[in-house]
């Protein structure tokens, strides 16, 4: 994680503060999780098998390879041979459901969404359209492009899509249940369930918003309003797990 992260600032382009926020955003619950699951291991041993100590040695060559993605498929041998081999563990089976969920979200979501969005795109401007219609009169569609006047028009790709964040959602999720040594439960999916809906709901109102003009476009998409919002969907994220987390704790216990 660590040389993708070197290798993203050394090799690729400046990045927007929405990407920064949140793609850092996830490496760093990702990485608190992982800690948390390493210094949970009774007496801090960490029995390997041979065939444990090959497969991390392969995955770990990927530091050498000057491409940050390589380091997701390395995650995705390391973390599915540990769910493999060591389901009975659990600190283990943290690890390796942590590094499976932040290559997915990383590198597995983003390619398998790009190449199903175009089924997808039809029901996401569908559901533009229907909630647009409560805030402007006149507002039309024609195919992925939405407008609200004559001479501005916008094209939601999949880049700008409501739906691409939930796998970041997912392993923000699971890292915290992961720190707070919680198991996945119906109330735990109930949850997650409520940050998707707080982030399409944040990004369908980002959208709408980049209607009216030229101007009001260039604010939402690359400006401050950005930032505003990667910044309240990562609150979105985090907020109902910690919420479900603290109302648990507070529920009194049943004495006998």
């Amino acid at each position: 994680m660590l040389s993708a992260i070197v290798q993203r600032h050394l090799f690729e382009k400046a990045q927007t503060a929405q990407h920064l926020v949140e793609f850092n955003a996830g490496e760093a619950f990702a990485l608190a999780a992982l800690l948390s699951q390493l210094l949970a291991i009774p007496d801090g041993r960490m029995a390997l098998a041979r065939s444990d100590r090959a497969i991390l040695v392969v995955a770990a060559l990927a530091w050498f390879i000057p491409e940050q993605h390589g380091v997701y498929l390395a995650m995705t041998l390391a973390g599915g041979w540990i769910l493999l081999t060591r389901r009975a563990d659990r600190h283990w089976a943290g690890i390796g459901q942590i590094w499976l969920a932040l290559s997915i979200y990383a590198f597995w979501g983003k390619l398998v969404f790009k190449i199903l969005y175009q089924s997808i795109e039809g029901a996401e401007i569908g559901l533009i359209y229907r909630i647009g219609r409560l805030v402007y009169d006149g507002i039309g569609t024609e195919g992925a492009s939405l407008s609200v006047r004559g001479d501005w028009a916008i094209v939601v790709l999949e880049g700008c899509s409501s739906f691409h964040n939930l796998s970041l959602a997912v392993l923000i999720w699971l890292s915290i249940l992961k720190i707070a040594d919680q198991p996945v439960s119906r109330p735990a999916l109930g949850a997650l369930a409520t940050s998707f809906g707080l982030v399409v709901a944040i990004n369908v109102a980002r959208i709408l918003a980049m209607l009216p003009s030229r101007e009001a476009y260039h604010v939402w998409h690359d400006g401050q309003g950005a930032s505003l919002v990667a910044l309240a969907s990562v609150v979105a994220m985090i907020g109902p797990a910690l919420f479900w987390i603290e109302e648990r704790r507070c529920v009194p216990s049943r004495r006998a």
